[in-house]
């Protein structure tokens, strides 16, 4: 059951605002509703939590409240992602998890630690991409998550990363891991330039 956090209206919107806090015009108000109708579904069925205890928005969905188009625009790419992606759900985890943990992108990890267990990635990987250790990975895993590292810290990808992506990937796979890439990094920047904390990660059950 997820577990949500004790409201406290000014920590949990970071250097923003709480949208509850505000007296929100009707576009905003309505991107408060779609936000908990789509995001806090998505979140109750993979563990984490959107919403404190009384139903205000945390994470990265409080800003896309305050600013209804670029958030709409960009959880429109996020649910194309999600239906369309030529990755497995696992794959797209340890893709998203080491784009976080490079980052030190606190909501990011707490959110998808719980996602990539509810999609089977294991403890052991898991642990791994918080403590930059490999060992245990599968090669899907391992070719994921070296092209990732070195696109997010160096900026480019070496050609025998590229060429074990590709092979366990394909073209489309690589294509659609890039994207990923960058949704992510787009994520990475906006909880870490608004300093949006995170709740702690329960223990894996």
């Amino acid at each position: 059951m997820t577990q949500h956090p004790a409201a406290d209206a000014e920590y949990w919107g970071g250097r923003l605002p709480r949208a509850e806090t505000l007296d929100l015009d009707d576009d905003q108000q309505a991107a408060v509703g779609e936000l908990h109708h789509r995001a806090q579904r998505w979140a109750e069925r993979s563990g984490f939590a959107a919403t404190d205890d009384r139903g205000g928005l945390i994470g990265p969905f409080n800003a896309f409240a305050l600013r209804p188009g670029p958030g709409r625009a960009f959880n429109g790419w996020v649910a194309n992602d999600q239906r369309n992606s030529a990755l497995p759900a696992a794959i797209r985890e340890v893709v998203i998890l080491t784009v976080g943990v490079a980052w030190h992108a606190a909501y990011e990890i707490y959110a998808h630690v719980l996602v990539a267990r509810s999609v089977g990635v294991s403890e052991t990987v898991i642990d791994g991409l918080r403590s930059s250790s490999t060992d245990g990975f599968t090669a899907a895993e391992l070719a994921a998550h070296r092209f990732t590292d070195e696109l997010v810290r160096t900026h480019r990808v070496a050609d025998a990363t590229y060429a074990a992506a590709e092979a366990e990937f394909g073209r489309d796979g690589v294509l659609d891991l890039v994207h990923l890439v960058g949704m992510y990094l787009a994520t990475s920047a906006l909880l870490n330039a608004f300093e949006v904390p995170a709740p702690e990660i329960p223990p894996a059950p």
